[in-house]
């Protein structure tokens, strides 16, 4: 289903010093656009939505700032409902905030909508070029080629005028799926400007790599997949969503990016299936995948790439991917949304149910799996990360396995030979 985006006057309460009320005076009033956004979570009571702010003839976008966060005109709102924490992913983009050179600033908010409460949400920036902040690349210019661009992999996109065809799509290595659910790449910026000469040159160069990587050179000092990436940020891509089991990665959700005279980059997006809590298939947290899907498939036949997965795994356990760290930072982050966890579930706390209404609200499989209390979810998500910890830490190094010479002969050669 479809959904247009409805005109909307947009008020934001923000007092630093006390509780806010309907009854304040807002600290932002501003015209917009609204519509309902999301792909399987278009389903749920609880909707998330994409906010466009507007001047008042509502065409021309205005850049507006909330509560820090970096001025623009386009904003997410995102509705936690099967995350029953409320907090996967206003942890997770912090997490990587700490991790990778970009990720989405968010804010915690409690929404209304024509006046009734539809309980705690997530503000978040939308991953796009700003002059002033979000993705760190040069502005696009049409009368030039060669440009910065930000390029989306995902479902099969409506205007297919900005789909890319390279040489994985042609060659059938990508990893789309026969369903059109995944693996699609299409251009998101640069946006209206975009020209057919800026398309070629972002599926060239995307070509260029793909070809390298999946080539008997790939791992040539000069000619070899490096060439066309920053490894540092694939690594640090790979270990925050294989930490956190976020598996929609390299298939949904997926950004990459680069700007002129740079490399390709990564970007995360979309924690809410995070640390086991995949709605259909059970991922449990003794396991790995990553490593299979898209471009990694190929990149960990490189032994040079799997010893820096494994010692910047190390690294990041010092801190970031400790279990004293986190299960703190989740303390903190409830202790800060305190009796709003309350209102969000005066709201919407019939999705504890296992029924209500006629209607079925145990998303998860096994029933096992459906947490029946706030308490329980925060438990669940803590133990999640405690067997996560355990099992990266005892199974990183069978990583080494995937570039074994036992298993790539075929794709290895000896150059003295040739």
């Amino acid at each position: 289903m479809n959904y247009e985006m409805v005109s909307a006057t947009i008020q934001y309460f923000d007092n630093a010093t006390q509780n806010n009320h309907l009854e304040d005076e807002p600290v932002l009033t501003e015209r917009g656009l609204i519509r309902v956004r999301g792909a399987s979570s278009r389903r749920f009571d609880k909707k998330g939505y994409a906010l466009k702010i507007k001047e008042e003839n509502l065409v021309d976008g205005k850049d507006v700032s909330f509560s820090g966060m970096t001025a623009d005109d386009d904003w997410i709102l995102h509705g936690p409902f099967l995350d029953k924490t409320l907090i996967r992913n206003y942890m997770c983009y912090n997490l990587a905030g700490e991790i990778m050179e970009y990720a989405p600033n968010v804010r915690f908010c409690e929404a209304y909508l024509n006046g009734d409460y539809i309980g705690v949400y997530l503000l978040t920036e939308k991953i796009s070029y700003n002059e002033s902040g979000r993705i760190s690349i040069e502005k696009s210019d049409s009368d030039i080629a060669e440009t910065s661009f930000i390029v989306e992999m995902d479902r099969k996109p409506e205007d297919t005028t900005r789909e890319l065809e390279t040489f994985a799509t042609y060659s059938f290595i990508n990893v789309k799926a026969e369903n059109e659910s995944m693996g699609y790449l299409q251009v998101s910026y640069p946006g209206n400007t975009l020209t057919e000469a800026q398309k070629t040159f972002i599926e060239s160069y995307i070509s260029r790599f793909e070809k390298s990587l999946y080539s008997f050179a790939y791992n040539d000092e000069k000619e070899g997949y490096a060439k066309y990436i920053d490894i540092d940020s694939f690594v640090d891509y790979f270990l925050i969503n294989e930490f956190t089991l976020n598996y929609d990665a390299m298939g949904l959700s997926t950004y990459i990016y680069k700007d002129i005279g740079d490399k390709m980059k990564l970007c995360v997006w979309d924690f809410n299936s995070a640390f086991d809590y995949h709605e259909h298939s059970v991922i449990t947290p003794e396991t790995f995948l990553m490593q299979n899907l898209g471009w990694y498939k190929y990149l960990f036949k490189d032994e040079k790439f799997v010893e820096k997965v494994e010692k910047r795994y190390y690294d990041l356990r010092e801190i970031y991917f400790n279990e004293t760290y986190l299960c703190n930072y989740i303390d903190e982050t409830v202790a800060y949304l305190g009796p709003a966890i309350g209102r969000n579930y005066e709201r919407w706390g019939y999705s504890f149910n296992k029924w209500y209404n006629g209607q079925n609200y145990d998303y998860l499989y096994p029933e096992s799996r459906n947490v029946r209390s706030y308490e329980e979810a925060i438990t669940q998500l803590k133990d999640c990360i405690t067997l996560r910890v355990e099992h990266m830490d005892k199974n990183i190094d069978r990583l080494y396995l995937l570039c074994h010479e036992s298993m790539n002969k075929k794709y290895n050669y000896d150059k003295e030979a040739n």
